[in-house]
């Protein structure tokens, strides 16, 4: 990872480094969405499922962006 140097995977960059799971709690805390951000030991279809489960769906539309962008 170029931001940590603690492992090389794209699944690390996205779910596991430290610096990548701050920028996802700022941007879903800056949204006000009421879900943690993903974990490291779940996929990120995983936690998008579960994420919308646990999100009221008017939100729905700020966590799709979220999550894709």
């Amino acid at each position: 990872c170029p931001l940590c140097d603690q492992a090389p995977e794209t699944h690390h960059l996205l779910l596991g480094c430290p610096f990548a799971r701050q920028v996802w709690h700022e941007i879903l805390s800056w949204l006000r969405l009421p879900c943690p951000p993903p974990n490291n030991d779940a996929t990120l279809h995983d936690w998008w499922r579960l994420a919308k489960r646990n999100t009221p769906k008017p939100m729905h539309k700020g966590l799709a962006s979220a999550t894709l962008l």
